[in-house]
C-alpha cells in the first residue's frame, strides 16, 4: 500500500481562485449598489427638476392671470393709503385657480401680491408665487411691473358733475349739483388749501399758490359743477341754461341763472369752443373709440363695478340699487334715448348718454330719487331735469369717490422689470 500524497500547488491554486471570485462578487455588489443609488438619486433629481420647472410654470400662469385681471378691474386696495393687496386673502381679490403639473400631477396653489410704490403711482407690481399643495417646499416666484391703461382721459377721470353739449331747459323742482374738489392728502376732509399742492405734502406752500382776490383761499378753489358749450341765453333772448349760480336765482338777470338747479357755489363753464369742431363730448371723457369701449364692456347692466354698453331704452335701477362703489366705479353708456333710473338708485361713476337728442326727446322728468357720485355726460341737451336728482362731483366730501374715476381697459408691461427668484 502506497502512502497518500497531497498536491499543495493545486490546493493553493483553488483557494486563490475562490478569493478572486469573492472579491469580484464584492466589487460587483458595490457597483450594483452604487448604480442603484445613483439611479435613485438621478430619479429624485429628475423629479425635483420636473417639480421646480412645474412650479415655475405655475408661477408664470399665476402672473399672467393676475395681470389679465388687473387689466380689466380696479385693484381693491384695503384703504385709500394702502400700498399692498395680498390675494387670495384680501377682500375683492380675484379667484385664483389651482394649477396641476402635466408631468408629475403635482398641484400648485397660487398667491398674488399687488403693490404700488405710492398712492398716486400709475404703476403696479404684480408678484406671483406658486407652492406645492402637498409639499410647500416646492415653490417659485415671478414678478413684473405693469401700467394699467385707463379708458378715460385725464379730464374724464376728474370731470365736472355735469358735462353736456346743448341747452338745459325747463328744469323743475330743486335738483342739486355739488362741484368736485381735490382731497390730495386723502383725509376725506374738504380743505380749500388742497386745490394746488404741487409737492403732494397735504399743505399749500406760499410758493405753490396764488390768491389774487386776497380771500385767503387758493384761486380756482371752487370746482366746475356744470360744463357746456352753450351760452346762458339764445340769440332770440330766451334762456338756454336753467340753473342757479352763486348767489340768488334771478329769472331776469343773466349770470345768476333762471331756475332751481342749484350748483352749490360751483362754477358754470360755458365755452363756445367746447368741444372743438372736430371733437365731441365723447372725446372729453374717453380715451378710446366707441368700438373699443363696446368691445370691452358688458351688454348686461348689473350693479358691479365695470363698463356697460346699454342699448335698451327701458327704465332701470330702483329698489335701493347701488351701481359700483367709491373704489370700483361703473361707467354706464346708453346708446339711445335717455333711459330713466327709477326710485332709490345710487350710482358711483359716470352715466353717459350718447344720443344727441336722447335727453331732449325723452326728458329727464320721471327720474326717481337718484344720487350720482361722479358725473353725468350728455352728448346733447337736457330737458326737464327734476327735483329728485343729486349729483356729487368727485371728492365733494359726501363719502363718494375721493380721488378720481378710473377703470382699466388693458395693462402694459414695463420692459426690464420681469424677474424670478
Amino acid at each position: 500500500m502506497k502512502p497518500t500524497t497531497v498536491d499543495l500547488k493545486k490546493s493553493q491554486h483553488g483557494a486563490a481562485t475562490l478569493v478572486v471570485v469573492l472579491v469580484l462578487a464584492m466589487i460587483m455588489a458595490v457597483v450594483s449598489i452604487t448604480t442603484a443609488r445613483t439611479g435613485i438619486m438621478e430619479q429624485k433629481m429628475t423629479g425635483n427638476d420636473l417639480r421646480a420647472r412645474e412650479a415655475q410654470e405655475a408661477a408664470e400662469a399665476g402672473l399672467e392671470y393676475g395681470i389679465a385681471w388687473a387689466s380689466k378691474n380696479n385693484v381693491p386696495w384695503p384703504s385709500v393709503t394702502s400700498l399692498t393687496l395680498d390675494c387670495p386673502s384680501g377682500t375683492g381679490c380675484p379667484i385664483l385657480p389651482q394649477v396641476t403639473g402635466s408631468s408629475t400631477g403635482e398641484a400648485y396653489n397660487i398667491v398674488l401680491e399687488y403693490y404700488r410704490p405710492s398712492v398716486t403711482s400709475d404703476f403696479i407690481r404684480v408678484t406671483s408665487t406658486s407652492k406645492g399643495a402637498n409639499d410647500a417646499a416646492i415653490t417659485a416666484t415671478i414678478q413684473t411691473y405693469v401700467k394699467p391703461g385707463g379708458i378715460l382721459t385725464s379730464e374724464g377721470e376728474l370731470p365736472p358733475a355735469i358735462v353736456m353739449d346743448g341747452c338745459m331747459t325747463n328744469t323743475t323742482g330743486t335738483p342739486d349739483v355739488y362741484p368736485p374738489w381735490d382731497d390730495i392728502d386723502g383725509d376725506g376732509v374738504q380743505d380749500p388749501n388742497e386745490w394746488t399742492d404741487d409737492n403732494g405734502d397735504g399743505n399749500v406752500d406760499l410758493s405753490e399758490w396764488n390768491d389774487t382776490n386776497s380771500n385767503g383761499i387758493v384761486d380756482n378753489e371752487i370746482g366746475t359743477a356744470l360744463m357746456t358749450s352753450n351760452s346762458e341765453t339764445t340769440d332770440a333772448g330766451s334762456f338756454c341754461l336753467d340753473y342757479c349760480g352763486p348767489g340768488n336765482c334771478d329769472a331776469s338777470a343773466p349770470g345768476t341763472g333762471h331756475a332751481h338747479l342749484d350748483l352749490h357755489d360751483g362754477v358754470l363753464q360755458n365755452e363756445v369752443d367746447f368741444p372743438p369742431p372736430d371733437k365731441s363730448i365723447w372725446d372729453y371723457y374717453f380715451d378710446v373709440s366707441p368700438a373699443q369701449f363696446e368691445a370691452a364692456a358688458s351688454t348686461t347692466l348689473n350693479t358691479q363695478g365695470g363698463l356697460y354698453w346699454v342699448t335698451s331704452t327701458s327704465n332701470w335701477g330702483g329698489g335701493k340699487a347701488t351701481y359700483g362703489s367709491a373704489t370700483d366705479p361703473v361707467i354706464i353708456l346708453f346708446t339711445s334715448d335717455c333711459p330713466k333710473p327709477t326710485g332709490d338708485t345710487t350710482v358711483y361713476g359716470i352715466l353717459f348718454f350718447n344720443d344727441p337728442n336722447g335727453c331732449v326727446n325723452d326728458p329727464m322728468n320721471g327720474w326717481g330719487k337718484v344720487i350720482v357720485h361722479g358725473s353725468i355726460g350728455v352728448n346733447g341737451g337736457v330737458e326737464q331735469m327734476n327735483a329728485k336728482l343729486e349729483i356729487h362731483g368727485v371728492g365733494d366730501g359726501s363719502g363718494g369717490i375721493q380721488t378720481n374715476i378710473f377703470r382699466p381697459i388693458d395693462a402694459a408691461r414695463l420692459p426690464g422689470t420681469w424677474k424670478d427668484f
